[in-house]
Order: C-alpha cells, then sequence, then structure tokens
C-alpha cells in the first residue's frame, strides 16, 4: 500500500471530525489504516483468494518540518517516524516542507510528494513485486500515475480512502476497484501517541 499521508489524514479531519479540530487531534496511524483497508476490501470481496490479502508493505509519503525553522515540530515528526516504523513493513519517505518568503504568515507547503507516490506507485505496478498495489489518496493529480500502472503494470491496481472523499478514475471516468473507509473506520485507524517531549506531556 502506498499512502499520500498528508492527503488522507487532512481528508479524514475534514470529513469526520468536528469543525475547528486541530490536525494534531486527527492523526492517523498508516500500519492500522492499511490494515483496516484490507479488512474492509476483504469483507466487500466476492473472489476468495482477493479476501486473502496480505499486507507486505506500507510506503508513507509526507512532508517534513525544517529542524532550522520547526525544531520543535520537527522532533515531533522523527518520533512519530520511529514508532510509526517498529513494524519493519512501514517505511516512511519524507521530503522537507517548502517555506515561503512570507513565513510564518503564509503556511509551508508540501511539494514533491505527489510525485513521490506517483513514481512509487508506476515502479510498483511495473516490478510486480505485489500481487496488489493500493493508492490511498483522494489527489485526482495522480490519476495519471494510475492510468500508466493500470495500463502497462504486472500488478492488479486499486485506490482506497474515505467515504465520501474523490475517488481517483481512470480516463473516461472508468473506476478501479476502491476501498471507502467510513467515519468508525477512521476512530480504529487514529494514532492517539503523545509525541510531546518528555517535558512537555
Amino acid at each position: 500500500m502506498v499512502i499520500d499521508y498528508q492527503n488522507i489524514h487532512l481528508t479524514a479531519r475534514d470529513l469526520f471530525a468536528p469543525n475547528g479540530s486541530p490536525p494534531e487531534d486527527c492523526l492517523i496511524d498508516p500500519l492500522k489504516f492499511a490494515e483496516q483497508v484490507l479488512q474492509v476490501r476483504a469483507s466487500c470481496q466476492r473472489d476468495e483468494l482477493q479476501k486473502l490479502a496480505e499486507l507486505a508493505s506500507v510506503r508513507v509519503f509526507r512532508g517534513q518540518p525544517s529542524n532550522s525553522r520547526q525544531a520543535f515540530v520537527y522532533g515531533i515528526s522523527q518520533r512519530q517516524r520511529s514508532e510509526w516504523t517498529r513494524d519493519r513493513r512501514v517505511e516512511v519517505t519524507y521530503r522537507t516542507l517548502k517555506y515561503p518568503p512570507s513565513w510564518p504568515d503564509k503556511a509551508a507547503q508540501e511539494k514533491g510528494i505527489d510525485v513521490l507516490v506517483a513514481l512509487t506507485v508506476v515502479r510498483q505496478a511495473l516490478t510486480g513485486d505485489y500481487g496488489v498495489v493500493i493508492l490511498a489518496s483522494h489527489d485526482t493529480d495522480l490519476e495519471p500515475a494510475l492510468e500508466m500502472s493500470a495500463a502497462d503494470g504486472a500488478s492488479k491496481i486499486e485506490t482506497a480512502g474515505w467515504q465520501g472523499g474523490r475517488v481517483l478514475r481512470l480516463p473516461g471516468g472508468r473506476r478501479l476497484w476502491h476501498t471507502a473507509l467510513s467515519g468508525a473506520d477512521m476512530v480504529h485507524t487514529r494514532d492517539r501517541r503523545n509525541y510531546l517531549p518528555p517535558d512537555r506531556r
């Protein structure tokens, strides 16, 4: 599974959390999310072999605060990666946020994450190392990567996300298999760990 983390995280907050909820109160645990996707997916499959799909890899892509500009938040992101990758199936790739000249009045932004996600999906599809490659995102900029993967890849391509979120499609509106998690599923996938340093808890 390939997870566009910020997209999945913030979409869950926007769809299911009370208005005004800060992002840090709606963190998603990548491994719990991936396992929940497979559980929901199995419940909807008619093919018995598809129901037996086993989670082999979780690739997470996410922007990272700058250590020089946001050292406190940077430390939290490092503790999150350390915790999430305790399971060897999980790999977290960070790319430093881009800070505009007007920062902090204007927020820093992710740059290049969608490209990394797209390249990973295509690469995994082409190699055929996995029977199924699932992209977790609602970002339509990733649809060309799905198109290439579905046309040329050796793996079955699917998508996953949240009920009420945008479903990625192939040209002509064609749909891949999509697994949608509910608000109740979001509760099961939340990361409730305290990532503050010990002296701030």
